[in-house]
């Protein structure tokens, strides 16, 4: 890849379109949209973008702007529509989410770069086959569910391809093991980070290009280590206690907004 750089105007752009997706229901902070859109918007090598786990469009349509500064690859969005999982939200009676989606995509004026996969994730990830730049993962985000997703489409990220997932910093258990056991532990990951929830890691074919960020992934897997006895295995929801202590130990996990430029320099 060439020198990795900001498009033109690309902080005042964001800004536009976080204003615009706030009408969008969804999840996100209003950090976790920024640097979601700083990952599609400078791709860090060649591929396409996947996106698991869209509901409302929200981060789909942030996906597909942002990209569109960029390469303007075709966002491929794969969510079954109807929330099965016992960590995805709530549709407030209605019996999928399909509709709102499109509706959404279109409002944001992304539809023609939007390609839905109207199916789960671990079923598409039996026939997928293309090279990515960037997997998003926000969908189920039980242990099983974030595990199947990043073992069926990790092998298809490219050299200096982006892994993120959100809610790594959540209750749920999903995230924070897969990060944990998955990409901290691996030899094949580089410059990795939290922002709001969202936990990133760079893939690097090399594994002797990543060893340098061995202690950097080392020092996160510890921190991230204080949060799993209190969820995982846990009966319920956690106590107020526990989750007093919970917030503690995120705390000393940094994740707090990144300037754009302070990621470029992280990144090969």
């Amino acid at each position: 890849m060439n020198e990795k750089r900001l498009p033109a105007g690309f902080e005042t752009f964001v800004e536009q379109v976080l204003t615009e997706a706030e009408s969008v229901e969804g999840h996100l902070t209003p950090r976790e949209m920024r640097f979601l859109a700083l990952l599609a918007a400078v791709p860090t090598a060649e591929g396409g973008i996947l996106e698991i786990g869209s509901f409302k469009g929200r981060s789909t349509s942030i996906l597909a702007r942002a990209a569109a500064l960029a390469d303007g690859e075709t966002i491929h969005a794969v969510d079954p529509m109807t929330a099965p999982s016992e960590t995805d939200p709530d549709l407030g009676g209605a019996k999928d989410s399909l509709s709102d989606f499109r509706r959404n995509i279109e409002t944001m004026g992304v539809s023609d770069r939007v390609e839905l996969h109207q199916t789960f994730s671990y079923e598409l990830a039996k026939t997928w086959d293309a090279p990515l730049r960037l997997l998003w993962i926000d969908g189920d985000h039980t242990y099983e569910g974030t595990r199947l997703d990043i073992e069926g489409f990790g092998p298809h990220l490219v050299d200096k391809g982006i892994v993120a997932m959100h809610d790594v910093l959540h209750e749920f258990d999903g995230g924070v093991r897969v990060m944990m056991e998955h990409v901290l532990l691996s030899p094949n990951f580089g410059a990795c980070g939290f922002v709001g929830s969202i936990g990133w890691a760079q893939f690097l074919e090399d594994a002797n290009e990543a060893a340098k960020y061995r202690s950097l992934k080392l020092k996160l897997y510890k921190k991230l280590s204080r949060l799993i006895p209190l969820i995982t295995l846990r009966k319920g929801e956690l106590s107020a206690q526990e989750k007093k202590q919970f917030k503690l130990w995120r705390t000393f996990v940094p994740h707090k907004e990144i300037k754009p430029q302070d990621w470029l320099d992280q990144v090969l």
